[in-house]
Formats: structure tokens, sequence, C-alpha cells
């Protein structure tokens, strides 16, 4: 029974990371259909408030999937360098995998940022 629910909550994960991507392309959309204002040399466009919700909506699934991969993954307690090198090549695997992810969220969450706010 509790194999069934960890593949429900990876499709869960999965699903809002898919979501977190479209909502984000969609943002983008959004921005790029508002009105460019040129005068001269100088050039503005308006904000769009549908953007600046797709981006922030973006960002929270991003969050959300990202802490409760992480709540429900179970801990990967290795603290010292021996405790790596005594681990299972599994343990080993889910610890690169945990700070790849980690590293993933800090890229994808900081672009999604930067692109809502600059709405």
């Amino acid at each position: 029974m509790a194999r069934s629910y960890g593949f429900l909550i990876c499709l869960l994960i999965m699903a809002m990371d898919i979501t977190a991507g479209i909502l984000g392309i969609e943002a983008e959309i959004a921005e790029n259909k508002v009105k460019h204002l040129k005068m001269w040399i100088f050039e503005c466009r308006d904000p769009s408030f549908q953007a600046f919700k797709l981006g922030l909506a973006a960002a929270v699934l991003l969050g959300l999937a990202h802490v409760i991969g992480n709540l429900l993954g179970g801990c990967v307690c290795i603290w010292t360098k021996e405790d790596l090198d005594r681990a299972t090549a599994n343990k080993q695997l889910a610890v690169a995998s945990l700070i790849f992810s980690w590293i993933v969220l800090a890229v994808g969450f900081s672009m999604l940022i930067i692109g809502t706010l600059s709405n």
C-alpha cells in the first residue's frame, strides 16, 4: 500500500512542476502582449497584472512542489565524509539528487521571481 502512495506523490509533484512551467510560459506570453510605448529613444511598457499573477502562481507551485518532495521523501542524513563513504550507492545517489534538486529550485525560483518583479 505504501508503494502506491509514493508513486502518486511522485506524479503529484511532477504535475505541479509541469503546471508551474506552463504558468511561467503563459506569464511570458501575457507580458509580451502588453503595449510598448516609444518616444524618441526611450521605450517602456505598461505593467501586466495578469503576467504578475501567473508568474507568482508558478513560483508558489514550484516552491510547494519542492517542499512536498523534501518533506515526504524522507531525510537522507549523511553528516560526514565517512558516512558518505559507508553509504550504499542508492543513498549516495539520493544525496546527489537532493543537492541537484536544491540547485534547480534556486535557479528556477530566482528566474521566476526576477521575471515576476520585472513586470
